[in-house]
């Protein structure tokens, strides 16, 4: 009895001291240092997608994208430079170059370089997000090893071309307009802001008066002066390009008198869906989303008293 105690004795202790040393032996590794960049260093950022290449350049007016140096959404930018400027690695997850597993594989990795001018500051491989939506799984350059990165940002990465474009086509200080002309249905309707004590106008649009001295409605000037001052589209077109879209009349058309005049030109569509536009402070043609080109087109109308007058016909037809 005493035999078979000893026994089982030995054999604990031995196991004791193969896990102690197995879990030492997984535990005390030493984790690469990704190359520390500067983000003012970069001078441009490729992302090697499996079906594209995109290529941003820094230039003296800021970032663009592809040869035809579309501008860049600033955030956007500022997310992958974060990324490059930040990037470190939290655990060792494979030496057995799992890559489907990962998402490292050729059908669904990034591959990003930064560089300073044509120096590489540094390459690496993005998998897919870990399930703890804290960490994405990464390659480094010259490095077998699959490894965690801390925090989660595959998303900055895997973008189309349009979806890193800065998509902002009016910009503006509402307080600086100080007139408004809406032409719209054949009717063109004008407002002016009038001065008060403390300047040109308000920002609550309670300033403007028409030509005959009454007032509109403060609220939906302000309305259309807000949505307005940071309109961004939904996306860009190539078809109709702002050439061949300028050569048919707009369904409206919005003046705002400022040091240089803003306009807006929004065309009607014959079905329902986003809506072609052009702006004064934008090269492309682009398009609204229906719901965004509604409300503008609401205030307008309103402001224009067009809804007024749909609202009369209206109840003639019924009467």
């Amino acid at each position: 009895m005493k035999k078979e105690y000893l026994i089982l004795i030995v054999f604990i202790v031995a196991l004791s001291g193969y896990l102690l040393f197995n879990k030492q032996d997984r535990t005390h590794y030493t984790l690469p240092a990704p190359p520390k960049v500067a983000a003012d260093s970069v001078t441009r950022l490729v992302i090697q997608k499996p079906d594209d290449t995109i290529a941003c350049t820094r230039t003296d007016q800021g970032w663009v994208v592809t040869d035809k140096a579309y501008p860049v959404d600033e955030t956007a930018m500022r997310q992958m430079l974060d990324v490059i400027t930040g990037l470190r690695l939290s655990a060792l997850v494979s030496e057995n170059q799992d890559l489907i597993r990962y998402e490292l594989d050729d059908g669904h990795r990034l591959d990003v370089t930064a560089y300073d001018q044509n120096t590489a500051l540094l390459s690496f491989k993005i998998g897919k997000t870990a399930p703890t939506f804290n960490h994405t799984f990464v390659m480094l350059e010259n490095d077998p090893n699959i490894y965690h990165a801390t925090d989660s940002f595959r998303q900055h990465f895997d973008k189309t071309v349009n979806g890193f474009r800065d998509k902002q086509v009016m910009n503006f200080t509402e307080a600086s307009i100080t007139g408004i002309t809406i032409e719209t249905q054949g009717k063109q309707t004008h407002l002016t802001a009038q001065e008060t004590g403390s300047g040109i106008q308000d920002d609550t649009g309670a300033g403007f008066r028409y030509e005959d001295g009454s007032a509109p409605d403060p609220k939906t000037v302000s309305n259309l002066l807000s949505s307005l001052s940071v309109l961004a589209c939904d996306r860009f077109v190539d078809d109709p390009d702002k050439h061949n879209l300028k050569k048919d009349a707009p369904d409206l058309k919005i003046t705002l008198e400022n040091s240089t005049p803003i306009v807006l030109h929004l065309f009607d569509q014959e079905e329902e869906g986003p809506v072609f536009g052009t702006s004064s402070m934008n090269r492309y043609a682009f398009a609204l989303k229906e719901y965004v080109a509604k409300d503008i087109q609401s205030w307008s109308h309103e402001l224009a008293g067009l809804e007024q007058e749909q609202t009369k016909e209206e109840v003639r037809s019924t009467q």
